[in-house]
């Protein structure tokens, strides 16, 4: 009998697997048996649950039915979106506080913190540690958009106070349910940084955190204010109304 064999580069290459392909295995006596996808997928992770990468990341939505508040584990967002339910935003719990990432940023550009040196209303120091231990973003955001220099989507504080998700029935996280991150939300952002990037990704239209440095509305001073690079986790701080930087809302988990 004459057998007949195909070299590898003869093969078709694909760029997904179906549940019902399965794949050769060799034992040391050289016989070749067949393996299951999941059967596989079983072996490798050796029982380790991929649901566990996902832990204190979800999904929100305003269930477009009822415009209900909803938050979904991301493995279960791809048949929520196709059904035409859209994202609110990347929701991150951890340490007993809860975070809501906007899905979208300003463009590459950046932009200014304000027009001019100007005394925000939010907490300001110098000092590192203090610095770090803010979590007011919202109340910061809200005395900053009163003042003129900081109004308006060109800047930082004004960007996010305008930001806007809403489901087709107009419903979700609407203007005024967003504020510029404090330093300690943003560095709660950079701890989750690769997940919520994970989650960012199953969005359709979303942009994934960079690796660069963001404004924070954490003040430093009238003219400067601190922020936070996602690339090495240093905290800096620039001036407001010369430097320009990437700006991502943030919310909370509200109707």
């Amino acid at each position: 009998m004459t057998r007949t064999t195909k070299k590898l580069s003869a093969q078709t290459t694909v760029t997904t697997v179906a549940s019902g392909q399965k794949f050769p295995m060799t034992d040391a006596q050289g016989n070749v048996t067949l393996i299951t996808l999941d059967n596989l997928k079983t072996a490798l992770l050796a029982g380790m649950s991929l649901d566990a990468i996902e832990d204190g990341i979800f999904i929100m939505t305003h269930r477009k039915s009822d415009n209900y508040p909803i938050m979904y584990k991301p493995h279960k967002w791809t048949a929520q979106q196709s059904a035409g339910e859209i994202a609110d935003g990347v929701v991150v719990v951890e340490g007993g506080k809860l975070l809501v990432v906007a899905p979208t940023e300003c463009d590459s550009a950046g932009l200014l913190w304000s027009s001019e040196a100007v005394s925000g209303g939010g907490v300001t120091t110098t000092d590192r540690v203090t610095a770090y231990s803010d979590w007011a973003g919202k109340t910061n955001t809200a005395a900053q958009i009163e003042k003129a220099a900081c109004q308006g989507a060109s800047y930082a504080p004004g960007f996010c106070a305008a930001y806007s998700r809403t489901n087709a029935n107009g419903y979700g996280l609407t203007a005024g349910k967003w504020w510029l991150p404090s330093l300690g939300e943003m560095m709660m952002i950079y701890a989750n940084m690769t997940k919520i990037n994970y989650a960012l990704s199953l969005i359709t239209g979303a942009t994934q955190l960079s690796e660069t440095w963001y404004w924070t509305s954490t003040e430093y001073s009238a003219a400067r204010a601190w922020c936070l690079n996602l690339s090495i986790g240093d905290m800096t701080n620039r001036t407001k109304a010369s430097n320009r930087g990437r700006v991502r809302a943030v919310s909370a988990f509200i109707s």
